[in-house]
């Protein structure tokens, strides 16, 4: 059976968990110590880094940083220096995902600029990283220590058999197809509502949706906050504005948890005790909760429509990590979902044959569609300027339509230029 690397195609599934209290204990516990684990990297990273600063003249210094670093090289070192790690409830899994979640937040911060790896804190939400092994069993038949039993039990390590709902289609197909499809990397999470919740990374030989009809058309759009989606052919996606729309509502929960919180202080309660903020907490968190899935279900349904309607899509590859600098724009920027919009585009044309592109946005604005022209200097448009005629051959243009039809160019000159 192959690996998961060895795998040519992979998908994730989500489903809805319902542990019991001991299970609920165990997530917990794991947590603890896929945190413990990551925090006892980081204080060890962050003192050797002091150290190193006098340790060429100090030889308590170079004492101290040979032990920081026998505490840190190895599991059982780490093991050793974090007794608590060797709990029977502990799954050795979860220490190894930190070890090497932490190594992977410095791969990060030296080829993407992320800044270096910081303490976590605990919050109410939970969530820690097992991983699924196949061997043999005495008869010799390839068996896994997680697998479906049914289509509405799983077994995990360390929490046994537990229950979940979800994707009923999809994991019908996934049991079905028994050992053709294995299973790598499992997430368990409790979110801030206080649901629980599994990510199963999938693998498999077979692709796991069949390619959709070619319609052969091609699709150029351009993202902004006016309209969410501008297409080369005129036709636009409403901008929804979620958070915007539940601000109100979300406020005024908001407030009354602070209340909440205030009057705790003054009975002298702490706030994790007090039901009545407890309660509100969770209100709040479900009213953003709902927010977020609001937005994500109408990028969904956005993203599905353009993969069925068109054989080629571009679009511009906007870097919202530096559009969101922008405080006046922030917020807006963030409630449309620009990123995620892309990400889906990029990941359904793999799943349904479709081809995904996208292309430098540099002045795909400021450029005529029909003859190539650039408006430059007192020429230049500005956000205000929606409708506009190019100076150079007369063309009149509605501004995100054009920029549409330009991203459509430079995406087909991509497709050229690698083929």
């Amino acid at each position: 059976m192959l690996t998961m690397k060895d795998m040519p195609y992979h998908m994730g599934m989500k489903v809805k968990i319902y542990p019991s209290n001991a299970q609920k204990r165990i997530i917990a516990v794991n947590d603890g110590a896929k945190r413990a684990v990551y925090n006892h990297l980081v204080a060890c990273s962050n003192e050797k880094y002091q150290l190193k600063k006098t340790s060429a003249y100090v030889a308590v210094d170079r004492e101290r940083i040979a032990y920081l670093d026998s505490v840190t090289k190895t599991t059982s070192d780490i093991k050793n220096a974090l007794p608590y790690l060797y709990d029977n409830d502990v799954d050795a899994q979860a220490i190894a995902n930190a070890i090497r979640n932490y190594h992977m937040a410095w791969k990060n911060m030296k080829e993407q600029h992320r800044g270096v790896p910081t303490f976590k804190h605990k919050d109410y939400t939970q969530s820690y990283q097992t991983n699924a092994h196949y061997y043999k069993d005495k008869k010799g038949n390839i068996t896994s220590n997680v697998r479906f039993l049914g289509k509405h039990y799983v077994k995990l390590p360390k929490l046994g058999q537990i229950r979940f709902d979800g994707s009923p289609k999809f994991v019908e197909s996934v049991i079905q197809a028994g050992l053709d499809i294995r299973i790598g990397a499992i997430a368990l999470s409790r979110d801030s509502v206080g649901e629980y919740w599994a990510s199963f990374s999938l693998g498999s030989e077979k692709p796991f949706r069949l390619p959709l009809p070619k319609t052969g058309k091609m699709h150029g759009i351009d993202l902004n906050l006016t309209e969410l989606v501008n297409g080369s052919d005129g036709e636009a996606s409403e901008n929804m504005r979620y958070y915007s729309k539940s601000m109100k509502k979300r406020e005024k929960a908001q407030h009354k948890l602070n209340r909440r919180l205030e009057c705790a202080k003054k009975e002298e309660r702490k706030f994790y005790e007090s039901k009545g903020y407890q309660r509100q907490r969770k209100k709040v968190a479900y009213l953003n909760r709902k927010t977020a899935r609001q937005r994500e279900d109408y990028l969904h349904r956005i993203s599905k429509a353009e993969i069925e309607n068109q054989d080629f899509i571009a679009a511009e590859d906007l870097k919202v990590s530096n559009l969101i600098k922008n405080h006046k724009l922030a917020k807006a920027i963030a409630d449309a979902g620009w990123r995620k919009l892309l990400t889906m585009l990029q990941y359904k044309g793999k799943l349904y044959g479709k081809t995904v592109v996208l292309v430098p946005p540099q002045y795909t604005t400021q450029t005529c569609s029909e003859c190539g022209y650039k408006m430059k200097g007192e020429e230049k448009l500005t956000l205000a300027d929606r409708e506009w005629t190019c100076p150079h051959c007369g063309m009149y243009h509605k501004r995100d339509t054009n920029a549409a039809k330009n991203i459509l160019k430079r995406g087909l000159e991509m497709i050229e230029v690698t083929a």
